[in-house]
Order: structure tokens, then sequence, then C-alpha cells
């Protein structure tokens, strides 16, 4: 059908370039075929027309790096073995996982991707049998013409990952140095807290008197822009102090008076998968120390899931607050 066709400029600009090479017209062929049958689904019966494209031509890219063994994708897999000893998040592999060939696996993750919205926080549950299914339907056609594929000198470049994000390092927590120095907003609050990291507050009128009188704080406007908010966390460390706003129902710290449980099996994921939410070094804290042990998905096995895929799933969501300033 005419409207779900893809155009050969649409593949050229995901390659970043203008010249047509020899590869190209099999391989856009492909991505059409992919887009026909993902319009005849019902998983994607409710999915608008570029949507459907861009998962073909997604799909298509990653045939395209696994026949030349090469590009983005095996990138990808690379630095994630080399980050965290395996090849993918979430899905366990087996002996017939093979890194150098397709495998549904991958195009399982790669879907997830599709379904999991990072504008919205939005995420999909990478083992939901639909997808799976669809991956296995994926995967039988791939397998199908993988022989026939040409090989292509001419891949295109961070189709599904970037480097920066491949390039930043997770770092320690920071932790005072006995005898170094602090900075002052630290100092004064570590001595006010008798030398713990964490304070909880569960109210606006405690937050603000701590703030005034503990830490010095004069600027008015400023303590009164939060009266909104239920509940403080503030985590002095090395680096000063940071503060976080209405997720203290989460961490399951003893001197936690706002302690939820059953508000932290339902919101405390979101820590991990939305921007600004919680201070990336307070996260790290939170799951060095186990303060977070409700956190889950709101899917089947879903505490497992995020729980051993933590460090990834905040990289892939939090994107620039991830190990940010």
């Amino acid at each position: 059908m005419k409207e779900n066709k893809i155009y050969m400029q649409e593949w050229l600009d995901f390659h970043q370039r203008v010249k047509v090479v020899d590869t190209d017209r099999w391989y856009l062929g492909f991505a059409n075929r992919l887009a026909e049958m993902l319009a005849g689904l019902s998983l994607y019966r409710e999915v608008d027309t570029y949507s459907r494209q861009e998962t073909a031509l997604l799909l298509t890219l990653y045939l395209e790096d696994c026949v030349a063994d090469d590009g983005n994708w095996r990138q990808f897999i690379r630095w994630h073995h080399r980050e965290y000893g395996r090849y993918l998040p979430f899905y366990t592999l087996t002996d017939n996982y093979f890194p150098d060939e397709i495998n549904l696996e991958d195009i399982a993750f790669i879907l997830w991707n599709f379904y999991s919205d990072i504008e919205t926080d939005e995420v999909g549950n990478p083992l939901d049998d639909s997808l799976l299914k669809l991956a296995g339907v994926i995967y039988k056609l791939m397998d199908e013409i993988f022989e026939e594929a040409p090989i292509s000198g001419h891949l295109a470049p961070e189709w599904f990952i970037g480097r920066d994000f491949m390039e930043i390092k997770r770092t320690p927590l920071p932790v005072p140095v006995p005898g170094g120095e602090l900075p002052e907003s630290a100092a004064r609050f570590l001595e006010a807290s008798g030398g713990k990291p964490l304070m909880f507050f569960d109210s606006h009128r405690e937050w603000a008197a701590f703030a005034v009188e503990k830490m010095g704080w004069r600027d008015h406007d400023f303590i009164d822009s939060y009266k909104e908010c239920r509940n403080f966390i503030m985590y002095g460390n090395p680096k000063g102090v940071l503060m976080a706003l209405d997720i203290a129902e989460c961490l399951a710290h003893e001197d936690n008076p706002c302690y939820d449980q059953k508000l932290a099996v339902v919101n405390a994921y979101r820590l991990f998968c939305e921007q600004g939410l919680c201070p990336f070094d307070l996260l790290k804290y939170a799951m060095e120390y186990r303060l977070l042990p409700d956190a889950q998905f709101p899917f089947e096995d879903g505490k497992r899931l995020l729980h051993e895929n933590w460090d990834f799933v905040a990289r892939w969501f939090l994107d620039e607050y991830y190990e940010g300033d």
C-alpha cells in the first residue's frame, strides 16, 4: 500500500549521505516488506504510519549491521558486554545467542526501545508476550533472507545509540575523606545532621525551619517557592547538598517518616526513568544502601528486571541527568 511505502531519502537520511550505493535498494525493499507486514498486524493497527515505518527502518538497519558484522549495533552490544558483563539488558541469553549473527532477543530489544518512550517516561515490558511473538516472526523473516542479503560497506552511523551515551562513565559515590575539605553547605549540613548524609522532612514547614536555622538560607522567595511540596530529602556529600522533592515515600530508611511501601511499589521506578526527579548521586546512594527495595516496573517480573538492570535503565532514560552535574 502506498501510504506505508518508505522512500530512498528516508533510508539515506539514516545513513547521513546523499549518494545511493549498490546495497541500498535491496535493504530499502526489505524495509518496505517489513512495513507492510507490520501494517497487517493487530499489534500495530493503532500505530501511525510514521511509527511503523520507523520500526521497519530500525530493524532493517539492524539487519544491515548484522550482515556486515559491523556498525552501530555491534558497537552497542560490545559496549554493553564490557559495561555489564552481558550483551543485552533484560534478556536471559543462552548458548543459542550469537553476537555475530541475528538474534530474536536483539529484535525484541529494538522493539522494546520503540515501545518505551523516553519523552513520556513510559517503560514497555521487554518480556511482553506479544512483543516476543512479533520478534519471533521478524527473526524468522530475517533468517530466511540472511544469506542473500548483500554486505554493505556504507553502514548508518549511530542509528541506535550515540557515542556520547557509551562514553559516559559511572563514577563512585562521593564520600567525605577524613580531614578533607568540604563545601560550606555540606559542612553545615553534616554538622546539623550529626554526620548523617540523609535527612528527611515530611512538611514544608519542617524543611523551611531547618533551611533557615541550620543551613543559614535567607532567600525567602526560594524557600517559599517549595510550599506546595509534600516532602523533602536533603543529601550532603563532598559535592555539596542535593535536594529531592516529593519522592521521600519511596526510600525505606530508618530515619524517614515519609516512607510508604504501597506508594513506593507504584512510584519508585520513576526515579530511574523521569529526568530531574531524583539527583543521580542520591539514586546511586539509595541503590548502594538498599533503600529502594520496593522499586519495580509496573508489569510482571518488574522488580527483578529493574534491580538487575537499574544502571542501564537510568542511563537510557535519564540521558544527560545520568552522571550530570
